[in-house]
């Protein structure tokens, strides 16, 4: 019986995605998936699926508004998600763990050597493991790109008062690459990474609940895990009252 219902209990999970972040990360996903979609037949004008799916758009116009419209709601939301970062509590937080320090650089070397059978454990990570950090840098920097890049060829008479032809054309090249690079990326690392990995195959559920079992706290982040475990018995130890202190009474010995 006692196995019965301590199997019953369920499992302890941690908040890893406040509502707020989980808002950004749909905004960014729903964005960015519209981005791909409209500007990848331009890439590949000449084949075949390309024609198809921008008949299915509208015509090169309805891609081009809905491109455009995708790309102003992402600018917009970087420009949201900077204020996050500096003007929350939380948002500061997140920033501080996200920053590459030197141990990310030691981490990386003993996970290479873990899976070279050099370590017999993987690196011990945090918040945020050196990988999940130069993935969001990968995010800022392939933003920060495609909107310069971006803004370009969408005002190129303007920038061609400024700018060189040379640059202009350089600036398409980037947009083009880069693009292609975001898309490769997202389909098939951040995918695997978050959703493919086998202890949560099918899908992790954190991008849409913001909640994190115990098992894998334990397993992909266990000095959060124990840093958590840490201020938690702090705080219990300070709520708790302070027995040794009371006054005994007068003739007896304490814990008599």
């Amino acid at each position: 019986m006692k196995e019965a219902s301590a199997a019953a209990v369920p499992e302890r999970t941690f908040e890893r995605l406040t509502l707020n972040q989980r808002l950004q990360h749909a905004v960014l996903m729903v964005s960015f998936t519209t981005l791909v979609v409209t500007g990848m037949p331009v890439r590949y004008a000449e084949s075949g699926w390309a024609a198809w799916l921008t008949a299915l758009m509208g015509g090169a116009e309805g891609r081009a508004l809905l491109h455009r419209v995708a790309a102003v709601v992402l600018m917009l939301l970087a420009v949201y998600h900077v204020g996050y970062l500096v003007g929350t509590r939380r948002g500061r937080y997140e920033l501080r763990q996200l920053i590459p320090w030197f141990p990310d650089a030691w981490d990386a070397i003993h996970h290479l050597l873990y899976y070279l059978g050099r370590r017999p454990h993987p690196p011990r990570f945090g918040r945020f493991s050196y990988i999940e950090k130069f993935e969001y840098l990968a995010v800022v920097w392939g933003t920060f790109c495609m909107g310069v890049t971006g803004l370009v060829l969408w005002f190129e008479v303007e920038a061609m008062r400024y700018l060189p032809k040379w640059a202009v054309d350089v600036c398409r090249v980037i947009h083009s690459y880069e693009a292609l690079l975001a898309a490769l990326a997202i389909a098939v690392w951040h995918l695997y990474c978050v959703h493919f990995r086998p202890d949560v195959f099918p899908m992790s559920r954190i991008w849409l609940d913001g909640r994190i079992s115990e098992a894998e706290m334990k397993l992909h982040h266990p000095r959060e895990y124990e840093e958590i475990l840490r201020r938690e018995a702090a705080a219990t130890a300070a709520e708790e009252p302070d027995l040794g202190a009371v006054p005994q009474p007068a003739g007896k010995e304490t814990g008599s």
